[in-house]
């Protein structure tokens, strides 16, 4: 599939990961801000291939993904032209 399958490549996600591992250096502590990192993150088992030096913590999640729709309704009617 265009614009997928370029990036599935197994040996270039071994040799980054790899890379990765050479210079960490010290403990690095990562913070994903939104659900959908969160999910491909796991999902691809990236997290594995991260070195133990490397802590991902789960964010709050992005506006899009946490904001409930009651609120998005709200504002969208504040924001709306008067009839």
């Amino acid at each position: 599939m265009k614009y997928v399958d370029e990036y599935r490549d197994a040996k270039l996600v071994k040799k980054i990961a790899g890379e990765i591992r050479r210079i960490t250096t010290k403990p690095w502590v990562l913070m994903e801000i939104c659900g959908g990192q969160t999910h491909a993150i796991m999902h691809y088992g990236i997290d594995q291939l991260l070195p133990p030096e490397i802590e991902l913590v789960h964010g709050p999640g992005c506006p899009v993904c946490v904001t409930p729709l009651e609120q998005i309704d709200k504002a969208l009617e504040i924001a709306s032209p008067p009839m």
